[in-house]
């Protein structure tokens, strides 16, 4: 009984970091156009600016008369300190007076790291009709980082995830105001996560109480998958002023292979087993409009539906005795809506500024995990773009994303309660480099 105590840490590992991909506002990343950036992503759907519009809305391309390539790099700095509201150990069999105490530990620090996410985009007119373009960009990725002592270290402690999307597409000009785009998504997830196993468990005595077997094992789990998924989009010219654009990206399946093994606390592997999970990241579609108000202003605006609520529980197999769970997840649909605008203010200089509100899928603190604590955001964003030369334009964008104060209360199969309040925000600054094949 006090192995299979143990080892369900270790299930939920896998569970956790599944379901951890699946996060729209924080593990999807938006940041794929540093022009987009600095508009908080409203009307992507409809802008095509620049070769970027190959992730947002395929047909976009057919707005782009000259060959294109784009150099884009975001610094994403997040900010997340949990702060504890009661956290407690189970009842460990007749050790009943300790059910309930707190956990032991801090807080864990600042969470969140810092990373870079860059995009590259190409694009090609064939003829006046057909456009080709590839894009290879990062559409998810965190790197969360607690100490190995912290409140939640049960629940978990690194998470580390790196994905690479390959996405070749064409568009065409249907009439002449309609316009058609596909895109084809090849996608690899990389995923690293550990936490920490109460292995004193085992002999009926809780971590953490300063009796004997006060020791930690270190769970980890490594797995990856490449998989397939496409992107549809259609632009309409309503008026010479006013473009509406509609977009689809599909779901994409993973099947995650890799292995999760379980050390004690002198670094020795006790347990080591082959895992494997399916998981669907969920299909989104866009509307959005694009409106010329004169020569120098523009304002555009967009709503974008993502089905979360395909997300409801994650089985993870193993090859072993020791893994192998499901775990509830019940994610609801979410919504984002953007507003922009831009000002051309001379033939050197253009700018722009947008806001976002952007709806979480989970739906209350009980389904809410330390690796993403994840709550509704409100985006505000600014850039400007400066044209060097007839072939080189130079964009920058600044986004500052205020988050809702996630709550966690969060309880393992293990009985370990996490509850507490997480103080979240996001800055990000977007540099890029245009370059015309004229």
């Amino acid at each position: 009984m006090a192995q299979h105590k143990t080892l369900k840490l270790s299930s939920l590992l896998v569970a956790s970091a599944f379901s951890s991909l699946s996060y729209g506002s924080g593990f999807a990343l938006t940041e794929q156009s540093v022009t987009g950036l600095g508009r908080a992503f409203a009307g992507s759907a409809a802008v095509a600016e620049d070769a970027s519009t190959i992730f947002f809305n395929p047909a976009g391309l057919t707005q782009l008369k000259h060959t294109e390539a784009d150099f884009g790099l975001n610094y994403i700095a997040p900010q997340s300190d949990f702060k504890d509201k009661g956290s407690s150990v189970p009842n460990y069999g007749g050790l009943g007076g300790f059910s309930g105490q707190p956990l032991t530990g801090g807080n864990g620090g600042d969470a969140a790291n810092d990373a870079i996410v860059p995009n590259i985009y190409f694009s090609h007119p064939v003829n006046d009709k057909t456009v080709l373009g590839i894009g290879v960009n990062a559409p998810f990725g965190l790197v969360t980082d607690y100490n190995d002592n912290w409140k939640g270290r049960y629940h978990a402690v690194k998470s580390d995830l790196k994905t690479i999307n390959i996405n070749p597409s064409i568009a065409f000009q249907a009439t002449d105001k309609l316009s058609l785009g596909l895109g084809v998504n090849y996608q690899k997830i990389d995923l690293k996560l550990t936490q920490m196993a109460d292995l004193g468990a085992r002999a009926g005595f809780p971590q953490g109480q300063g009796l004997p077997f006060k020791t930690d094992g270190k769970v980890r789990m490594d797995a990856d998958d490449w998989s397939w998924g496409y992107n549809l989009g259609a632009t309409f010219q309503a008026t010479e002023a006013t473009r509406l654009g509609l977009s689809y990206r599909s779901k994409i399946s993973h099947t995650l292979e890799g292995h999760s093994k379980l050390r004690d606390a002198q670094g020795t592997i006790i347990a080591d087993e082959k895992i494997k999970g399916d998981v669907d990241l969920p299909e989104s579609a866009s509307f959005a409009i694009h409106h010329q108000l004169n020569d120098k202003w523009a304002v555009m605006g967009d709503a974008t539906w993502t089905r979360w609520s395909r997300f409801d529980e994650l089985a993870i197999e193993s090859n072993g005795p020791v893994l192998g769970s499901t775990k509830e997840e019940d994610w609801d649909d979410s919504m984002r809506y953007g507003l922009g605008m831009t000002y051309a203010h001379n033939d050197t200089w253009s700018f722009r500024a947008g806001v976002a509100f952007d709806e979480t899928p989970i739906p209350d603190a009980q389904h809410t995990t330390p690796r993403i604590p994840g709550e509704d955001r409100t985006w505000v964003a600014f850039g400007a773009s400066y044209k060097y030369s007839e072939n080189l334009t130079l964009d920058a964008g600044y986004t500052h994303i205020f988050v809702d104060d996630p709550k966690i209360d969060d309880t393992d199969d293990n009985g370990y309660n996490l509850t507490g309040d997480v103080d979240a925000s996001v800055d990000i600054v977007g540099v890029q480099m245009r370059w015309l094949f004229l």
